[in-house]
């Protein structure tokens, strides 16, 4: 089910409304669960049976790993979890990539070389919801938390709807407390949830979708458009992607609210970060955090040396761009992004500065920041091209052909004027809110008169209604990861 759809409008209402009509802490995580099953179950049936068996393997896992005193047993046991867990994202993910990959080398030396594929649709959510059933089996292993005995609550943490298909990635430690106790939401709450549902829907209906209509048409056919369309094809898409993903983060955040649940906050103004290593502590947050306590630490991080841990550094990133989609242009952008944390590290310890902070001085942010972000705009580049090859020949031709007549046939045809207008909406409230963050104010909402707030608020539904890309409702872009 899409947020973005008449069918949720029709679905949470019901679910808020029997889910404040009971008061039992069961009966409340029962009715959840099984509006997270009829929400995931909107897509395709059948497939949630793979949910049910990696929440059966790490809820049985997660008793064994209770129970289990000797360290060879519960190595075996956690084991057993991330085998079977990575082993149903590999067989649905990653299988035909790899392959792929087989056959080419294969039929180098036998032309007659086979392998089975597999002709099956990508379970939506499975990367997800994986990584966040590992990180309980995980943390039960370190004994971080205890094992969970109620099945309906760990199922529950595992399919929670509003972050179950796309994030964030919720950890035992703060989600499963609160399904433990679920409660009410204050009217404070319901407000501010409503209103970051809204601001969501803004930046996915009418922001992203209306780019992704230019960037579609440069990217599907990148050949035959110049370095100026190129070149702004790219900015839009830098700026589609997070509307769209934070977009759905903030619907998500914004629903789970209305319920009284505290989910993890998943980005923080990402573009207006000054160096790579802040801008991953700003995008993507419970991605990047999972990645750092679950690959990079454990692999010994920047603990054995600069040669090591550049390494350790460069695995992380790598396997996190592969984590996004079975292409190589998946582990392109990933390796651009561990080399540009690997530069920065180099330039600190050449001049002998300490890590990155983010109350370093104002001329020192505007200098990073202005070659941070036009290198994380280029990154994006390998993320949206079809191929290694598109990428390569859209990065050879981004600078080559700057003209603006090319750009004006699309004018019509994208809305390019509305769209540079909402663009330049979303990058000044981000600038408002990163200010406001910075002073410790109050929400730019909540210092809005009450009239004027509600002003607000109706501006942003009816540009929804009159601007939002509502005719063939789009799915979010992270649903395919």
């Amino acid at each position: 089910m899409l947020f973005n759809s008449v069918a949720f409008l029709v679905f949470l209402p019901i679910v808020w409304g029997c889910y404040h009509a009971l008061r039992g802490s069961q009966a409340r995580a029962v009715l959840l669960l099984v509006a997270s099953y009829v929400f995931y179950m909107w897509w395709r049936v059948d497939y949630v049976v793979l949910l049910l068996l990696s929440t059966a393997v790490d809820y049985t896992c997660g008793l064994a790993l209770g129970r289990a005193d000797r360290a060879l047993a519960r190595r075996l046991t956690l084991a057993a979890s991330v085998v079977v867990n990575l082993g149903l994202l590999v067989s649905f993910k990653y299988w035909n990539f790899l392959a792929g990959q087989v056959l080419s080398i294969g039929r180098m030396f036998d032309p007659a070389f086979e392998l089975p594929l597999l002709d099956v649709l990508l379970p939506v959510g499975i990367s997800f919801y994986t990584f966040q059933t590992m990180s309980y089996t995980i943390d039960v292993y370190r004994r971080k938390v205890e094992p969970e005995r109620n099945p309906v609550r760990l199922a529950l943490y595992v399919s929670f709807f509003p972050q179950l298909v796309a994030g964030p990635i919720e950890r035992p430690g703060r989600l499963l407390p609160q399904i433990r106790s679920p409660r009410a939401a204050t009217a404070d709450e319901l407000v501010s949830g409503l209103r970051l549902m809204l601001w969501g829907m803004f930046k996915k209906v009418v922001v992203a979708d209306r780019l992704a209509i230019y960037v579609d048409i440069v990217y599907g056919e990148p050949t035959g458009h110049n370095g100026a369309q190129l070149l702004l094809a790219t900015v839009f898409f830098a700026v589609q992607i997070y509307c769209d993903f934070s977009g759905y983060t903030d619907i998500a955040l914004g629903c789970a609210r209305t319920l009284g649940f505290d989910l993890m906050k998943n980005f923080r103004r990402p573009y207006l970060a000054w160096c790579p290593t802040e801008f991953w502590r700003r995008w993507h947050i419970s991605l990047s955090t999972w990645f750092r306590d679950y690959v990079y630490i454990p692999l010994g991080g920047s603990r054995r040396g600069v040669t090591r841990g550049g390494l350790t550094l460069m695995i992380t990133f790598l396997v996190s761009g592969l984590w996004h989609g079975a292409n190589w242009t998946f582990i392109a952008w990933g390796a651009v992004h561990g080399l540009m944390v690997l530069i920065e590290r180099a330039v600190r310890r050449a001049l002998g500065l300490g890590p990155s902070r983010g109350d370093a001085r104002l001329g020192v942010r505007l200098v990073g920041a202005a070659i941070t972000i036009p290198g994380v705009i280029i990154a994006w580049v390998f993320f949206r091209a079809d191929s290694l090859s598109s990428a390569t020949y859209i990065l050879t031709h981004l600078f080559s052909d700057l003209t603006l007549q090319g750009i004006s046939c699309h004018l019509y045809r994208t809305h390019l004027l509305t769209s540079l207008i909402l663009v330049g909406v979303v990058v000044g409230f981000d600038i408002l809110e990163e200010w406001r963050a910075r002073q410790q104010a109050d929400s730019l909402w909540a210092i809005l008169p009450r009239p004027l707030r509600w002003c607000g608020y109706w501006s942003v539904a009816v540009c929804i209604v009159l601007l939002g890309q509502l005719a063939g409702t789009q799915q979010f872009v992270y649903f395919q990861f």
